[in-house]
């Protein structure tokens, strides 16, 4: 007899019943296998926002799945982050003028109504709002800031498709006290230099005193007002026209320029009726890359030199044409552009382009924050869309060489 003291009809009977847990087992895990959802994935991220003082110093805008913007900071070259600060909104703009006074913009672009204007003194942990001139209101205007104290505010008041009002704003107490520095007449249609025909696009200042103003004349050509006392009183420059001159229509961008103390500087014009430099006067505008025009002035922008074209393939983001990112000149005669997976640089302001070394397989330039002339980060996405996966890269030798950065954690 079994030592159990199972009969062999007992016997049989358990293994069937072995064998049928067995099997609803096998059928329960594939039953949950085939409802349970899947893990989530996380929504992917993008940049909108690039600010670095070294290759070790730098400010990261990420923007999340639900359009949440939130700021990281890095004192190591991407080793460690630091969250610095969080919004509802997306299209955050950094911009640090050391490492410890910067300046935020939410939401961007400029111009538009109501902006919010932040400053930070302690590199970014703690935010304050600056206040705006009490007749912004709701008219677009666009803010500069030359540091915490001293800025400048344009409101602009649209008449016609070529002209505008406007008036500028100045305080030397970080927003406390606002002062109109200058204003176009509706009635005598000019005051201070500034003319009613144009579109107002930018402020610049290299000094307290010394600065432009960028504008689109009503012929569909750039020009720029440069003022030496601060804003008080203008003067209009043309700027001369390339080969082939300029298409009528509001197809040009101009992007605000980098000067030096001495008043060397350069400046970059995109135009949307062109593409990579050749003339296309009189034609619709082209569905690819546009030409990118350069200027270069020696005088601080009272006189301009004639422009040279920036190579074909190069790629500028527009997003934000006050914070533009991937055109950058950070003297005036060293500047960058990007270019799929490669970046151009020069160091004759703009006369000539060196192509530099290549991204990885499949990544291309997204956004690009130049140093200085040999150092520049980058964010460059792999793939296509609102999808594709972004990762910082940093050169130390003017482009020739990159390799990836640690990224803020998403």
């Amino acid at each position: 007899m079994d030592e159990s003291g199972l009969t062999g009809r007992a016997h049989r009977a358990v293994a069937l019943m072995a064998v049928a847990v067995v099997a609803l087992a096998a059928a329960a895990g594939i039953y949950l296998r085939s409802t349970a959802r899947p893990p989530a994935i996380p929504p992917r991220t993008t940049v909108s926002s690039l600010d670095w003082l070294s290759a070790k110093v730098g400010w990261v805008v990420v923007v999340d799945g639900e359009q949440r913007s939130v700021l990281y900071h890095t004192v190591d070259g991407g080793r460690h982050w630091s969250r610095q600060f969080a919004t509802v909104d997306s299209g955050v703009a950094v911009r640090f003028l050391d490492a410890t006074q910067g300046l935020m913009t939410e939401p961007t672009p400029f111009p538009g109504p109501n902006p919010t204007l932040l400053r930070t003194e302690d590199g970014g942990d703690h935010w304050t709002t600056v206040s705006m001139a009490s007749d912004v209101g709701a008219n677009p205007n666009l803010p500069f800031f030359f540091d915490l104290l001293h800025g400048w505010v344009m409101v602009r008041t649209g008449r016609s498709d070529t002209t505008e009002d406007a008036v500028i704003f100045r305080t030397d107490d970080g927003g406390l006290d606002w002062t109109v520095a200058a204003s176009v007449d509706p009635i005598s249609w000019t005051s201070h230099g500034l003319e009613e025909e144009g579109l107002k696009r930018w402020l610049s200042f290299r000094t307290l005193s010394d600065g432009l103003l960028g504008t689109l004349e009503p012929n569909g050509s750039p020009a720029v007002y440069v003022t030496h006392d601060g804003g008080a009183d203008w003067a209009l420059v043309p700027l001369p026209p390339p080969p082939g001159g300029w298409a009528a229509g509001d197809t040009l961008t101009l992007l605000p320029p980098t000067m030096s103390l001495e008043g060397d500087g350069a400046m970059m014009v995109v135009d949307m009726s062109r593409q990579g430099g050749r003339p296309r006067v009189g034609r619709p505008p082209n569905l690819g890359l546009p030409a990118v025009i350069v200027y270069h002035t020696r005088d601080g922008g009272d006189t301009w030199d004639a422009p040279e074209y920036a190579p074909a393939d190069v790629d500028v983001n527009l997003a934000d044409p006050v914070f533009t990112a991937g055109a950058a000149f950070v003297s005036g005669t060293a500047g960058w552009l990007m270019g799929g997976g490669s970046a151009f640089v020069t160091s004759d302001s703009g006369r000539t382009w060196s192509r530099r070394g290549q991204l990885p397989s499949g990544r291309s330039f997204h956004e690009l924050a130049p140093v200085d002339e040999s150092v520049a980060v980058g964010a460059a996405t792999e793939g296509q869309g609102p999808a594709a996966r972004w990762a910082l890269f940093l050169t130390e030798d003017a482009g020739r060489t990159w390799r990836e950065v640690p990224s803020p954690p998403r």
